[in-house]
């Protein structure tokens, strides 16, 4: 998609990546570059492809906009929604089990810090904000996260569409983001209004779309982040979605899907032919009330032809059509068919290799989600507020994130598994291996308070003990001494 801007600083990749030529590092875009950038985005094929794509995922599809048969044919529209299936599928399998979040510094876990980032977490829904931004990457290929600081001085994000948000970085090798911005529009009068964010200050704006825009630079805002706060999120450099790709082929099952229904309207009102004979209309009429046939010849020499007429069936290959096209809708998104058979009765092995090539997207796409929360984590540390300062990015580096994929475990295969790990690795990574375990440091502790409390109680027997041989052992010299009195 060619995209051309009014300005020699801005240009864009074939992925719909936007680049700013910062030869001053304090450089800001002006109001008719904005302009142009908010103009491509909005108005151009980027914005189109966004509600194409959007569309599909709620259903609506190719097929509910094509013409219209002529009266009194069969015109059947379904829509066999896989966009959503896809979607929703590799959401659950990928954020459907919560990330955690660990901050583990030098091996040792600091349980102050660890308690800042958990309140973090609980206070931004941050395991529902990640479930979302990977939602929103399937269906647009990007999003975005909005880091701000609320009323209470609380450092919070928010999700947000690639239709309300784009990041600039900068032409250079490291692609530095420069500028991030965030606009919502008008109906009336085509109004658009938003904030420009640059790594120093926060900029109120409001225009018009492909018209003028006013950026009100004299009531700027520091920018306490000291970044770029806008975080794009993506699975694949591409920035294309899930189900992207096959759109073609959803578009094919939905014909095929609503022809054979056709088909099936058509034989439900089959038309009758008769050849060589008269039949009033009340003749027909008491025909089909008495389900019986008796016409008189009109040509006595020439039989009477009384049938229906017959369209071809290509039920066969339809059938066979479906079946290809909608495997290979999970094939080429690399989503698994939970509807399979296999999944109600294959082994623990069968299902990992049937799940090999959704784990590898996920994995990829796991690597692309933690870099990204990694600036996150950094940006909430350049504050201080809510997270403890530390400007040099230290702290967000010892935070471990944990993804697990939400898939059936076999318990005792697990337990197995970990009892062998113990010889060759910590306690901590065996118990890591069990899928019902959440906290494998709260596990460790809980088993210690365990052992602590049974060798409390093996001590207190052991004392209790001693302590009735000791009154036996009284009791034996005090009756020795009253017999020999």
């Amino acid at each position: 998609m060619a995209i051309n801007f009014n300005s020699e600083r801005l240009s864009a990749d074939d992925n719909q990546v936007f680049y700013f030529d910062q030869l001053d590092g304090d450089a800001l875009l002006s109001p008719d570059e904005l302009s142009s950038l908010i103009s491509q985005h909005q108005g151009h094929e980027l914005m189109h492809r966004y509600n194409r794509l959007r569309k599909y995922y709620v259903g609506q599809h190719k097929i509910l906009n094509k013409p219209r048969k002529r009266q009194g044919k069969p015109d059947t529209r379904l829509v066999v929604n896989f966009a959503k299936e896809l979607v929703d599928n590799e959401v659950g399998y990928f954020a459907g089990t919560p990330v955690k979040f660990d901050y583990v510094e030098n091996g040792d876990t600091n349980e102050e810090i660890d308690k800042q980032i958990n309140e973090f977490v609980d206070n931004n829904n941050l395991t529902d904000v990640v479930a979302e931004l990977a939602k929103q990457v399937d269906i647009f290929g990007r999003s975005y996260l909005l880091m701000y600081q609320n009323e209470e001085k609380q450092t919070r994000v928010a999700p947000v569409e690639p239709r309300n948000a784009f990041v600039v970085y900068a032409n250079t090798i490291d692609t530095k983001p420069v500028f991030g911005v965030y606009y919502t529009t008008r109906n009336k009068n085509n109004g658009v209004s938003g904030m420009l964010y640059t790594d120093k200050f926060v900029y109120n704006f409001q225009g018009t779309n492909g018209g003028a825009i006013i950026i009100d630079t004299e009531t700027a805002t520091e920018n306490l982040f000291k970044a770029v706060p806008i975080i794009e999120f993506y699975s694949n450099v591409e920035r294309q979605g899930l189900y992207e790709q096959v759109i073609g082929l959803i578009d094919a099952v939905d014909e095929a899907l609503s022809n054979k229904n056709n088909d099936i309207e058509y034989f439900s009102n089959t038309i009758m032919k008769i050849v060589n004979a008269a039949v009033k209309q009340e003749t027909m009429d008491d025909m089909i009330d008495k389900r019986v046939i008796s016409v008189p010849a009109v040509n006595p020499d020439t039989p009477v032809d009384i049938d229906f007429l017959n369209k071809p069936d290509a039920d066969t290959i339809q059938e066979n059509f479906l079946d290809r096209a909608i495997d290979m809708i999970y094939t080429k998104s690399n989503v698994a068919n939970f509807q399979d058979e296999v999944f109600g009765t294959a082994s623990g092995t069968a299902l990992e290799f049937k799940l090999q090539a959704m784990s590898t997207a996920a994995n990829m796409k796991e690597r692309k989600f933690k870099m990204s929360l990694s600036k996150m984590w950094r940006l909430g540390f350049n504050v201080g507020a809510t997270l403890p300062l530390d400007p040099t990015g230290q702290q967000a580096n010892n935070i471990q994130m944990t993804f697990k994929r939400t898939v059936p475990h076999n318990i005792q295969d697990e337990a197995t598994t970990a009892k062998a790990l113990q010889d060759v690795v910590s306690r901590r990574t065996a118990i890591s291996v069990l899928s019902f375990v959440d906290d494998p440091d709260a596990e460790l502790k809980a088993l210690e308070d365990e052992q602590q409390e049974a060798a409390k109680r093996s001590q207190q027997m052991m004392s209790l003990a001693d302590d009735e041989s000791d009154s036996d052992f009284n009791k034996g010299d005090a009756a020795n001494g009253a017999t020999e009195r």
